[in-house]
């Protein structure tokens, strides 16, 4: 375990943690995301992306590290991020890109995303890296005020071509911090 602060915790993502990986994700994806897919089904979206296909191809890829996170001592969330990645050749080469975070409820409003968002800032300083970059969706206002507040700014725009989405819930807003 990794310790990042006195209530949250890291621990680092296996192959054998795909079914801990999968059941984690349906717990607390759905309550927040559930509304964006065509009849409320976000299933096939999240058997693809924890499966163990999936996870094997992520854990493969160079320069990425992914996490649980820990609330209190209670399986809360994930963590994923990968050094020296662009999209599009937007940013530098020494960019890293903050992929996944997701938090179950029980820890939203009590400062852990604050507590991780420095971590990555720090691991990526620490590895070379000149800036971060994530992508939102452009209705997530709370997450858009928070990246904000962590002095992310947007850079660009792009619309999902994804049909099981709702049209109006494709837009995705390209944010990013400088860390010189």
């Amino acid at each position: 375990m990794i310790s990042i602060s006195k209530d949250v915790k890291l621990r680092v993502i296996t192959l054998d943690d795909q079914a801990r990986l999968h059941e984690l994700m349906h717990r607390i994806y759905p309550p927040f995301y559930r509304h964006l897919w065509v009849n409320e089904d976000c299933n096939w979206y999240m058997n693809f992306c924890y499966s163990m296909v999936n996870l094997q191809n992520e854990l493969s890829e160079p320069q990425s590290e992914y996490y649980f996170v820990y609330y209190k001592e209670n399986l809360n969330g994930i963590l994923r991020f990968k050094y020296n990645s662009t999209l599009e050749h937007s940013f530098s080469k020494n960019t890293a890109y903050l992929h996944r975070i997701y938090l179950g409820e029980e820890s939203h409003g009590k400062g852990v995303a604050k507590v991780l968002f420095d971590w990555v800032d720090k691991k990526a300083k620490e590895n070379g890296q000149s800036g971060i970059w994530l992508e939102a969706m452009d209705t997530q206002i709370q997450a858009l005020k928070f990246y904000e507040k962590c002095n992310y700014i947007i850079k660009n725009t792009r619309v999902l071509n994804f049909e099981r989405i709702h049209e109006k819930y494709r837009g995705m807003i390209i944010l990013y911090k400088s860390l010189i």
